[in-house]
């Protein structure tokens, strides 16, 4: 169980975030593409805290979740307080890479990807909550 654990909200230490991510994702998902997703959208979600939200440490969960049957990640920052689910960017993926604006797609891959988000703001903190559901056994659960 990776619970509320402490790194420094710098790039240098987001490779080690991820490990201690990708370590827990796979006691419960053994398809790599699954596992990949996972990453990727925990990895947008640590840089654009680290790079926006000017917090000095990130605080990580990524444990099984009894009551919702998922995977529940949580992320949590000291920075300016910042809910990224009150304007999710609309995004045509179809659109030429050329013709889009610029920002948005991260927010859109994790809220594309995950089952269930939440935010919060407690005692100064962001609190972003993501959800991914499992059958029994621990086998993904297709949207």
């Amino acid at each position: 169980m990776l619970h509320n654990k402490e790194f420094p909200a710098r790039r240098e230490f987001l490779p080690q975030m991820l490990t201690e991510i990708t370590d827990e994702v796979k006691k419960y998902f053994t398809d790599d593409k699954w596992i990949n997703r996972l990453k990727v959208c925990s990895e947008e979600i640590l840089v654009n805290i680290i790079d926006y939200s000017s917090s000095k440490k990130v605080f990580v969960t990524c444990e099984f979740d009894e009551a919702e049957n998922a995977l529940r990640f949580e992320f949590a920052d000291e920075g300016k307080l910042y809910n990224p689910l009150e304007e999710v960017p609309k995004v045509d993926i179809e659109e030429d890479i050329d013709d889009r604006s610029i920002g948005g797609l991260g927010i859109f891959l994790y809220t594309t990807i995950m089952d269930k988000l939440e935010y919060n703001s407690d005692d100064g903190k962001n609190h972003l909550t993501a959800y991914k559901k499992l059958f029994d056994g621990g086998d993904f659960l297709e949207k």
